[in-house]
């Protein structure tokens, strides 16, 4: 199934508007995606998961990640420091996203250069953002509850150590899979694009573990 780049739609999702990106198939629009965040879908098992999702914004933690890019086959490791909505570093490969407040930045960690402002097209060939943790798995979620073709799965389940609260959902390509921590953080996603998955989480952190590398 075709659908835009989730780079796009998140973008489209955050400023209310219609914007294209690099299509690999064909994903609902953002204004057949049923609800805004916050909002039910009506499926008990997928609203499950977005609320956990949704909540992420207020949780502290760190969390370590590995993502699969299906296009390409591209693999990365990811790291998340959050201590709140507006302090946190998400480092993807060697790119790193730094949001202390109104300072925001993006830095490559291999040259050590740095620019201000989020860039996220530095990583637009790996169909995520750096919001792939939380809000962009949301906006995931949401549309593919608009393009489920039968009933949806439930299931709890443990991903790197910790209790995860889960969706299976059937389309018209195959199934795809959502998972979240209690803390609302992503545990997993698996579709069609990525493969998405929780290695390591703690729930301990400080404002030093904020710091650059």
């Amino acid at each position: 199934m075709a659908r835009p780049g989730p780079l796009a739609v998140l973008v489209g999702a955050l400023t209310i508007s219609t914007l294209s990106g690099c299509i690999i198939g064909e994903r609902p629009s953002l204004s057949e995606a049923p609800g805004a965040p916050g909002e039910p879908t009506g499926d008990a098992a997928i609203d499950a998961v977005l609320e956990l999702l949704d909540s992420a914004p207020s949780a502290r933690f760190s969390a370590d990640f590995t993502i699969l890019t299906r296009f390409g086959g591209i693999e990365t490791d990811a790291e998340v420091v959050q201590l709140s909505e507006d302090r946190r570093t998400v480092t993807i490969g060697d790119v790193q996203f730094r949001l202390d407040g109104a300072d925001r930045s993006t830095c490559n960690l291999a040259s050590g250069d740095c620019a201000s402002g989020v860039k996220n097209n530095r990583i637009s060939d790996l169909q995520i953002t750096h919001r792939f943790y939380a809000e962009e798995a949301a906006i995931r979620l949401r549309q593919d509850a608009g393009a489920r073709t039968g009933t949806t799965d439930a299931q709890q389940t443990e991903i790197a150590g910790q209790p995860a609260t889960c969706v299976v959902i059937p389309l018209g390509g195959g199934d795809v899979q959502y998972c979240a921590l209690a803390s609302g953080v992503l545990a997993l996603i698996d579709d069609a694009d990525v493969h998405i998955e929780l290695t390591g989480y703690d729930a301990s952190v400080a404002a030093r573990d904020l710091a650059s590398d």
